[in-house]
């Protein structure tokens, strides 16, 4: 059965396994695992850590999953080499289907949601929490985000707490996201707003 996958990949098999005996989830070269205890994970898929593409070599990269944490993989999803992905005490990280390119940085505190048939460019940060509390009444520290179905998020783009993306949505390069972005529309800018409203992409 091994033998299927194992043709042109160069994937860590005993961490592989270590993470999921049936092999839904693979773990390519210089990839960091931390494992926490009482962790709970569901694959309904496939997940592909540290992937790259033909001839481009492995960049270090980190997954670690805390102490009671969650992982619900609901399709294929690739995570590109040169990523850090964290999930913290008591976190759950839900991915769909679809992929993040190279240098992903994902900071999951409380709930992340990623939807299907997504598209990550390179260089995206997506963080649930502040880590650090502010003075003042009404200052959460970590809220969940959600990110829609079909949703294309370009390069250096930074997606913080409480956000939420609607279906469809794409998100200019370089975009700091701090609030909802609708379904269907273009959000571009620091902060980000929606610039134009009923767009469609292909990939």
């Amino acid at each position: 059965m091994l033998d299927r996958y194992r043709r042109g990949l160069s994937i860590h098999y005993i961490r592989s396994f270590l993470i999921n005996r049936h092999f839904n989830v693979l773990v390519f070269p210089k990839v960091k695992l931390g494992i926490g205890k009482k962790v709970k994970m569901r694959v309904n898929g496939r997940l592909r850590l540290g992937d790259t593409y033909d001839k481009n070599g492995y960049l270090p990269s980190m997954f670690k999953l805390n102490d009671q944490t969650s992982l619900v993989i609901h399709g294929n999803f690739r995570i590109y080499s040169g990523f850090r992905l964290s999930v913290d005490d008591g976190g759950c990280l839900e991915l769909g289907s679809g992929y993040i390119n190279y240098g992903a940085n994902i900071g999951c505190f409380r709930h992340i949601k990623i939807g299907n048939n997504v598209a990550i460019s390179e260089n995206v940060t997506i963080r649930d929490s502040d880590n650090h509390s502010l003075i003042g009444q009404g200052h959460a520290v970590s809220q969940p985000v959600t990110i829609g179905n079909h949703v294309w998020i370009g390069m250096n783009a930074t997606i913080l707490k409480g956000v939420t993306i609607g279906d469809g949505a794409v998100i200019a390069a370089g975009a700091v996201v701090t609030k909802d972005v609708p379904e269907g529309c273009l959000a571009a800018g620091v902060p980000a707003k929606v610039i134009k409203e009923g767009v469609a992409w292909v990939k």
